[in-house]
């Protein structure tokens, strides 16, 4: 960032901050930034960035750059209480699209999340996030690609909550290609929820 660069105005700003927010774990560089706000040079872009950094600063979420890309994570004091708020949660109230999900990590391990929205055909950054406070899954390594999206697994948790030895205990995929009984035994959902969820920041619960 260069020191005389000017900082957008406020309506900028809000814009700049949607962006990065709907651009979910993936986040994104100052020149897809600039693509989308051709009108600001990226140095006004990185100055817009790093005041919405300091605007985060007593809040929960946090601003982040990683590899040149600005995305928006929960700070590490919000992640105890989010599995603490999850934890209870039995396998049997989460939803279809949930299911579907854990499934697809299950059986495609290591799987990106690009990997993941191909085979369900719905965007799932919200479902990841969920199913990431739950303790279900993680996201330790990265696939050497550009981008270095995050690579799912399923976790113990998982195993545990649908009473698994290991992986190779999984039931075999129907001919069809469909869910394993495994998860069809459980895919009833709590009353108002959705079946599928729909996409960053509008997805229902897991």
């Amino acid at each position: 960032m260069t020191e005389t660069a000017d900082i957008p105005g406020s309506q900028a700003l809000k814009i700049l901050e949607g962006l990065v927010f709907l651009a979910g774990e993936d986040g994104l560089d100052l020149w897809q930034l600039q693509t989308g706000m051709p009108e600001y040079t990226r140095e006004e872009l990185e100055a817009g960035l790093h005041r919405l950094q300091e605007d985060c600063i007593s809040r929960g979420i946090d601003l982040v750059e990683y590899a040149g890309r600005w995305r928006f994570v929960a700070r590490a004091e919000v992640f105890p209480y989010a599995q603490d708020l999850f934890r209870e949660v039995r396998p049997a109230s989460l939803s279809a699209a949930a299911l579907e999900t854990l499934a697809v990590i299950a059986y495609r391990q290591p799987v990106t999340r690009v990997q993941i929205e191909e085979i369900r055909g719905v965007a799932c950054d919200t479902m990841l996030k969920k199913l990431l406070a739950r303790g279900y899954i993680e996201a330790r390594d990265r696939l050497d690609a550009v981008g270095r999206p995050l690579l799912y697994r399923v976790t113990d948790a998982f195993l545990d909550a649908f009473s698994l030895e290991d992986l190779q205990s999984l039931p075999e995929l129907s001919a069809e290609g469909g869910q394993a009984s495994l998860f069809d035994e459980v895919t009833e959902e709590p009353e108002g929820s959705s079946a599928d969820d729909s996409g960053p920041g509008t997805g229902q619960g897991a």
